[in-house]
């Protein structure tokens, strides 16, 4: 589940992603001779309906708006793969109009042209988005082509599949629609919402092959016998003439008076089933769902629970349960839980195979906390055999366990995780219900028992598997000091699992979460913050901590929101504040590492990415993280490896995923150089060129300046690279050569010097170093000598992605000769245009540039010469690999300064060229 701010709402108990049926131009009425036949079939159920509305990405829903010019479908498309608010509905009996023998034509809804909300990318998406294009202008034999080969890409998306099987069904070949639900259950799973399609298109196929036995065809013979002869059925007299009347009433779309007529007949023949059918229809048909309701109770009454009768219950009953679904809601929401149990309950008399419903009372019971009415309804649900079966065990586990009776609930613990008929997601969420019982229970280690199967999903559910272990290893520690077993009242409270419902016109939706009292700040916080609103999204993050303050998961998303909201301090803070308390123990790894990274705590960040790699939880995208994390911690060696993976994914990343730009990449080998550098020299020429390249210390004799000057230095790192710190010791050997006049130079001059430099902060680039000077020629002093240096600017580094850039560099340097009391000082600064010469070597660049420098010498004078001018300096990199940037150089430079102030220091020619390996 990826990684996002930290926590998403998804899951759910209905059919999602299922397409409903379009009964296109379909002859629902029955006039003149028809009539009779219609009497013997037992009547249609709407004439002249206008078709399913389609919810969900299509689960269709008989509505009551009748369309008179012949029967086009409307279509309200939902998203069923969005991880927002899922609205996922079951099924309505769309085979009632086989029941008729009346041929109508199906073909599936698709979303409108130029819509795909499906989590795609790269091929797959494209080739989806062509598929899901031809389905919407009716060309289903290229959306079948589309979606086979999306399948091929994506096989593991359950939309895709559903795409495939309904452009089957929209070609009338329902056996292969079946067949491919049947092999998408197979390979994805038993998604909700491939069952709900496949149980739709399998009755589609069952009243397909029982309505040529159901009615008599239309070109059929009249029947000879004669009314009121025959079986006690056949109608006479005035029953037979207001049926006549009654089904020629219904023909014509005259609902009403067909409800009439249809009543006054029965009041002759209330013995005749197939009045009472007719009158359910009228009555549903003249959009009165509650009259027709009745009509069917009374009918069920008098002849038992028929087929027919069965099938309107269902059919009218999906049109009244939204109704009192919303009013359980509207309940629920005013803290009236016995009103709302109620409502609950009247939906599920309508609709009594929708597990919506049924969890919408389950919400309502478990928030009142009686304990043995959720039982009592949960055994229903398993009685009544709703599918899946899986929370319904789970929650009449929890409901017996929250009476003390343990053994009771760990059978039906057992029966739950047995199930194979709901998702991953639900399974995952289950064990995470149970868990919190167990823990509720002063039973930890049955907790950790029933999570040990779960590995990481990489969806929502790691964290809340994470928090809940974290929880019952903590309890365990301190087993030897438990407490009794809490009440049964303290796990009605404490291990209470979420209803989430969302209630529309179609009916009720319900994800179920496990126990969290700071669910509905965090739902808010989340909604806030996709409307743009940080300042609410940050404010019910806090609520959701202050509700659940040992919850990683909402200090993690409160941290998440400081972050969306700008507040990087109080970002900081907040996961100190995680990281200080343990919590961070309780979430993802990966997570944890990214807070603890917020947190500057970058070893306990590196630790936390290990256990993520140890685990393989740690994905290839985030091995960069991990090395930023190793090289600030100082690990150069994990630091080395993280980098070298990194660099591996850039170049050459899976299908569907954009490699690394030149510049990500340097920036990679850049950091991979430094922490596998561990010494190196430098070797130096300088004419008049003290501190003319950066960190390049000279030996110049204090009292001279005219002369050249060579060197050479070796350096080593003995704590290695140290992050963006650095600590180095060197030894080094220099002379001057070339002095004018009596100046001393030559061997005389050579002095050597052993000392230590290091650079103390990470975000201000100075250097300070203290060394020995050891005079090796006769005038060359014997003084300990403290130095400080500092550099900046920017455009130094070679650079692949443009051929020349900006670049401006400045440095300064002093320095205090001890025993001597000898203070000195150079300062200068740089800008120009760095060019890379790919003519001859992209490893060659030219640097030309305007020059302003200064420097000071006691020794000397106390004047302080300045100079102004112009120079270029040129560069050749090398010793660079796939894993490294050059990691070697040579430069050289030469300029010419117009003395401003001072004596002749500040002016004239100055020339240097070094060597750094």
């Amino acid at each position: 589940m990826t990684a996002p701010p930290v926590g998403s709402l998804a899951g759910g108990d209905g059919a999602g992603g299922v397409a409903g049926v379009d009964r296109r131009d379909s002859a629902w009425a029955c006039e003149g001779d028809d009539a009779d036949r219609a009497i013997d079939a037992g009547a249609g159920f709407r004439a002249g309906q206008s078709g399913d509305e389609l919810d969900a990405r299509g689960v269709g829903y008989p509505h009551d708006t009748h369309d008179t010019h012949g029967g086009r479908v409307r279509v309200v498309v939902r998203d069923p793969s969005s991880n927002r608010l899922p609205m996922r509905r079951s099924l309505a009996l769309a085979a009632l109009c086989a029941s008729l023998g009346l041929h109508a034509q199906f073909a599936e809804a698709a979303p409108a042209a130029g819509t795909l909300p499906l989590p795609l990318t790269g091929a797959a998406y494209r080739v989806a988005q062509q598929g899901y294009d031809a389905y919407a202008r009716h060309d289903y034999a290229a959306a079948e082509r589309y979606a086979r080969e999306a399948i091929r890409q994506r096989p593991d998306l359950a939309s895709l599949r559903l795409l495939l099987a309904n452009a089957q069904a929209a070609q009338r070949r329902w056996g292969d629609a079946s067949r491919t639900l049947a092999d998408a259950q197979r390979d994805v799973g038993p998604d909700a919402s491939l069952v709900a399609r496949r149980r739709q298109i399998d009755a589609q196929i069952a009243a397909a092959t029982a309505a040529p036995r159901a009615s008599p065809s239309r070109g059929g013979a009249t029947p000879s016998t004669k009314p009121g002869a025959g079986s006690p059925d056949n109608l006479t007299g005035e029953a037979y003439v207001l049926a006549q009347r009654a089904y020629a009433a219904y023909a014509s779309r005259d609902y009403a008076g067909a409800e009439r007529d249809a009543n006054a007949a029965i009041a002759l023949r209330p013995d005749v089933l197939r009045l009472q059918l007719l009158a359910i229809d009228a009555a549903s048909a003249a959009g009165r769902p509650d009259d027709a309701w009745q009509a069917a109770l009374d009918a069920t009454k008098r002849f038992g629970d028929h087929d027919e009768l069965r099938r309107r219950r269902a059919f009218v009953g999906e049109e009244l349960a939204p109704k009192s679904a919303a009013a359980a809601q509207k309940a629920r929401d005013a803290g009236d839980f016995a009103q709302a149990a109620a409502h609950a309950r009247d939906a599920i008399a309508y609709a009594p195979d929708r597990l919506g419903y049924r969890l919408q009372l389950f919400d309502a019971l478990a928030a009142s906390r009686d304990m043995r009415a959720l039982e009592q309804a949960a055994t229903d649900v398993i009685g009544a055999g709703v599918q899946p079966v899986l929370m319904p065990y789970v929650v009449r586990g929890y409901a017996r366990a929250a009476q003390g009776r343990f053994d009771d609930a760990e059978a039906d613990f057992s029966r739950a995780l047995q199930a194979a008929d709901a998702s991953q997601r639900d399974q995952r969420v289950a064990r995470a219900i149970v868990a919190d019982v167990w823990t509720a229970a002063g039973e930890p280690q049955r907790a950790l028992d029933a999570l040990a199967p779960l590995k990481p999903a990489g969806d929502d559910t790691d964290a809340l598997i994470a928090s809940r272990r974290f929880d019952a290893r903590e309890r365990l520690a301190v087993a030897g000091q438990r407490e009794n077993a809490p009440q049964p009242v303290d796990i009605a409270i404490a291990a209470r699992p979420v209803f989430d419902c969302i209630v529309d016109a179609y009916g009720a939706a319900c994800d179920v979460y496990a126990a969290d009292p700071g669910f509905a700040a965090r739902r808010k916080s989340i909604l806030a913050a996709q409307r743009g609103d940080h300042a609410a999204a940050v404010a019910y993050a806090r609520e959701a901590v202050a509700a659940s303050p040992r919850s990683p998961e909402r200090r993690i998303e409160l941290v998440d929101a400081l972050v969306a909201a700008g507040d990087m301090a109080g970002a900081k803070a907040q996961a100190r504040a995680a990281l200080d308390a343990g919590l961070l123990d309780g979430a993802p790894p990966l997570q944890a590492a990214y807070v603890a990274q917020r947190a500057g705590d970058d070893r306990r960040s590196l630790a936390y990415f290990a256990q993520a790699d140890a685990a393989g939880e740690l994905p290839p995208a985030a091995t960069a993280d991990a090395g930023y994390a190793a090289f600030h911690a100082h690990a150069d060696a994990p630091a080395a490896g993280y980098f070298a993976r990194a660099i591996d994914h850039g170049a050459s990343p899976p299908d569907g995923v954009a490699p690394a730009t030149l510049l990500q990449l340097e920036d990679l080998r850049n950091a991979h150089a430094d922490v596998t550098r561990s010494w190196g020299f430098i070797a130096s020429l300088n004419y008049r060129g003290a501190g003319l390249q950066p960190g390049v210390a000279t030996g110049t004799a204090p009292g001279t300046y005219n002369s050249w000057q060579t060197g050479l230095e070796a350096y080593w790192r003995p704590f290695g690279s140290l992050g963006e710190r650095m600590f180095e010791v060197y030894a080094r050997a220099y002379q001057d050569f070339g002095a004018g006049g009596t100046a001393p130079s030559g061997i005389s001059t050579a002095l050597g010097a052993i000392g230590a430099r290091a650079k103390p902060f990470e975000t201000v680039n100075a250097i300070v170093a203290f060394e020995r000077l050891i005079p090796i020629g006769s005038h060359a002093p014997s003084d300990w000598l403290a130095r400080l240096a500092y550099s900046g600017g920017f455009g130094t580094e070679r650079r692949l992605d443009v051929p020349s850039w900006w670049t401006v560099q400045d440095y300064a340097e002093v320095g205090h000769y001890v025993s001597n009391g000898w203070n000195y000082g150079t300062a200068y600064f740089e800008a120009g245009r760095t060019y890379r010469l790919d003519r001859i070597s992209p490893k060659l660049t030219v640097f030309p540039y305007g020059v302003i420098g200064a420097d000071y010498d006691s020794s000397i004078d106390h004047s302080i010469p300045v100079g102004i001018g112009i120079g270029v300096s040129s560069r050749y990199w090398f010793r660079d690999s796939f894993y490294d940037s050059p990691r070697s150089y040579i430069d050289v430079s030469v300029q010419y300064r117009w003395r401003i102030t001072g004596d002749g220091r500040g002016g004239g020619v100055f020339f240097g060229t070094v060597l750094s390996y």
